[in-house]
């Protein structure tokens, strides 16, 4: 088995800790609210229903077997409709929208220090998520992961998203790394260790809840913990 190379990461689930309710109604009644400032009629359930049929729309455009929309580009569409064709309130309500869903936002305990550990072994290390670029580098900043990682590799970015093997083809490319020298660290099996494994790369899953051991595929390697993963990555490199 070839030594490894490079250590990929998912970051929602894995690194991060995070559960968001975007469909909640209290998401759309803050932007509903917020846009009234600028001119727009749109209560909260039209512009919820508008929202998911815009979103509906972008993602059958895209031509994908693994779509992904841009968040950016479905509110940029809406308010166009209502007559705002302001950048500024494109990002706001991007944000507003995200702020509004996140319910918990935090990092995992054993984040940073397993995040030290590699780091220590001199290996590029790159950041391959299912995320809006809108909001995506300002939380990892917002939580300090950014000194971490070489690379980053955004779904909304290139218009598709895991388990497209494109984007893990991507990640070792930016690392200059054939696949079989990488490792996809995620929390996902159906995603992150699918799309990883399916262009050669060794999978390791963080499995805090020890519920995915069934899921049809199967990860090189289990562990509740980072540490575990990290010990396991140099103990057999």
């Amino acid at each position: 088995m070839p030594g490894i190379r490079a250590v990929i990461f998912d970051c929602y689930g894995t690194l991060v800790d995070i559960l968001t309710n975007e469909g909640k109604d209290e998401v759309f009644s803050q932007l509903s609210n917020y846009l009234h400032y600028y001119g727009s009629h749109t209560n909260t359930g039209v512009l919820k229903a508008v929202f998911y049929a815009e979103k509906e729309r972008y993602l059958n455009t895209r031509g994908e077997l693994y779509p992904e929309f841009d968040l950016e580009a479905v509110f940029r569409n809406i308010l166009r409709r209502e007559g705002l064709n302001n950048p500024f309130l494109v990002e706001s309500c991007c944000k507003i929208f995200r702020m509004a869903s996140r319910e918990r936002f935090k990092l995992f305990s054993d984040t940073i220090p397993a995040l030290k550990a590699i780091k220590s072994h001199g290996v590029p290390l790159a950041m391959l998520s299912n995320a809006q670029n809108i909001f995506f580098y300002a939380e990892i900043d917002i939580l300090g992961l950014r000194q971490y990682f070489n690379y980053y590799i955004v779904s909304s970015y290139w218009g598709f998203r895991k388990p497209d093997p494109r984007l893990f083809s991507i990640a070792c490319t930016l690392c200059n790394v054939d696949p079989l020298e990488a490792i996809y660290i995620g929390d996902d099996a159906d995603v992150d260790v699918k799309g990883a494994q399916s262009i050669g790369m060794q999978t390791a899953l963080i499995d805090r809840r020890q519920d995915q051991k069934d899921e049809p595929y199967k990860a090189d390697y289990y562990a509740v913990n980072l540490h575990k993963i990290e010990k396991w990555i140099w103990g057999r490199s």
